[in-house]
């Protein structure tokens, strides 16, 4: 949040509603918004094709497609030094996405109660130290390990609007699990993993998994698959040392006209706006 140092804000109706408000604001200015129009080619200052085959001409291309996906877009006509480092950035994701429905809110062990101020803010269920490195190495071998760290959000604490009367929403951000099991698939083995994150939350609540209505389990090859992030890598690529800082892609790629505005980019992901913003600068700026 603005001027709150360490702080994030919860969106009324979800986090989707900044699009729907942005959105709104660019139609005021006079821009189109065509969603669900698959493009084909970025072409680089020209524009871009769509899928049925129009061509729309633009001096300028913003893509918030990961890297990967932008580079396939560029069919070709990516600089070959740009191409090679998108190529390694590693982009295999390692967390997976459960969403709860409860019929009351956690009941923390260390803090008793079902409504009370910790509710209202994220809340992380750890793994002690050695469970760090085997937990992260076993994920990475294909196998899922028996526990997971799980960072909670509880919206409807603050948004009742989001599920129905006496019902309450869980988001679970949990790791770590393979992309690729080494036995098994995740269609074989999606409950399975739902169940070892509701049991590693679980040792700190009693009242889990007795308050769960509904569950949904989201791995990387599903967020993959819907909202098209390669390897289902919510920051679009990883965020260590060595794909930080300078050291991370640029929103101005070589190419001419083409710019980047996603986690890809400067300085990262989680939900801060900041990738957009340099990208916007960048472009009134050329």
């Amino acid at each position: 949040m603005e001027g709150v140092a360490g702080a994030w804000g919860y969106v009324e109706g979800g986090m989707g509603m900044v699009s729907f408000l942005l959105c709104d604001i660019a139609r005021e200015l006079g821009a189109t918004v065509a969603t669900g129009v698959p493009v084909a080619r970025i072409v680089p200052g020209e524009g871009v094709e769509l899928a049925a085959g129009e061509r729309i001409g633009a001096a300028c291309v913003v893509s918030n497609a990961d890297p990967c996906v932008t580079l396939g877009l560029l069919d070709g006509h990516a600089d070959p030094g740009w191409a090679t480092r998108v190529g390694q950035v590693p982009m295999q994701g390692v967390t997976v996405k459960v969403n709860l429905t409860l019929t009351e809110l956690p009941d923390f062990t260390a803090r008793p109660g079902t409504w009370e101020p910790h509710h209202t803010g994220q809340v992380n269920t750890p793994l002690a130290k050695e469970e760090w490195r085997s937990h992260h190495a076993a994920a990475a071998a294909g196998m899922l390990p028996p526990r997971t760290w799980n960072e909670l959000y509880l919206q409807t604490v603050f948004d009742p609007s989001v599920a129905p009367e006496g019902v309450h929403t869980l988001s679970v951000f949990a790791q770590y699990v393979p992309y690729r099991f080494r036995e098994g698939d995740w269609d074989g083995r999606r409950e399975e993993v739902g169940r070892v994150v509701v049991s590693s939350i679980a040792r700190f609540c009693g009242n889990l998994p007795r308050a769960i209505v509904a569950m949904e389990v989201l791995g990387p090859p599903d967020i993959e698959r819907r909202v098209g992030l390669t390897g289902g890598h919510i920051f679009q690529g990883e965020i260590l040392p060595d794909q930080m800082w300078d050291r991370r892609l640029a929103a101005r790629t070589p190419m001419p006209g083409v710019f980047l505005c996603g986690a890809g980019t400067y300085p990262g992901g989680s939900v801060i706006g900041i990738n957009g913003r340099n990208a916007a600068m960048e472009i009134l700026g050329a």
